[in-house]
């Protein structure tokens, strides 16, 4: 299916400072993207996980409200699509119907198609990084970077060359 949730949990903490108000609101955001596609436990570890990490109560994302980005500040703008990505990723693929989401939530955080693309792109090769190191089943990995998408070059960035 998607890759573990601790080894995505990994790829959501950033070095971006975070106030609670932040850190709830993409709690909400992560859960109402999650109930999107009907919850998968991949997706649903992963928001019990960062509300862990943030000493979050569980949030509902029935409340989720993306206008004008809610609280988020600058670079938590960005962090909090990259995670929204990555969840969307948690079960393997990022569904038309979450992408469409997605879209409408990066117009309401003031980031651009282009920059949307970039990060999403971020999104797709922290995924792959959990299988940087991978020597045996390497070709497998490099599978895994083309079903995400992601181009030899980005592949090799990641995973190295052999």
């Amino acid at each position: 299916e998607g890759a573990p949730p601790e080894l995505l949990m990994q790829e959501l903490k950033s070095d971006v400072a975070m106030s609670q108000e932040a850190a709830s609101y993409i709690a909400q955001g992560l859960r109402a993207l999650a109930h999107l596609d009907g919850l998968h436990t991949s997706e649903l570890a992963l928001v019990e996980a960062f509300e862990r990490t943030y000493e979050l109560s569980p949030a509902d994302g029935n409340d989720f409200d993306a206008k004008g980005g809610g609280p988020l500040q600058g670079e938590e703008k960005e962090v909090f699509l990259c995670t929204l990505q990555l969840m969307a990723l948690a079960d393997g693929r990022i569904s038309a119907r979450e992408a469409q989401w997605i879209e409408r939530v990066s117009v309401e955080l003031d980031i651009n198609a282009e920059r949307r693309v970039e990060l999403e792109r971020d999104a797709k090769k922290q995924m792959l990084g959990s299988l940087a190191g991978v020597t045996a089943f390497r070709e497998q990995a490099v599978g895994v970077g083309r079903s995400l998408g992601l181009s030899d070059a980005d592949i090799d960035e990641v995973l190295g060359t052999e």
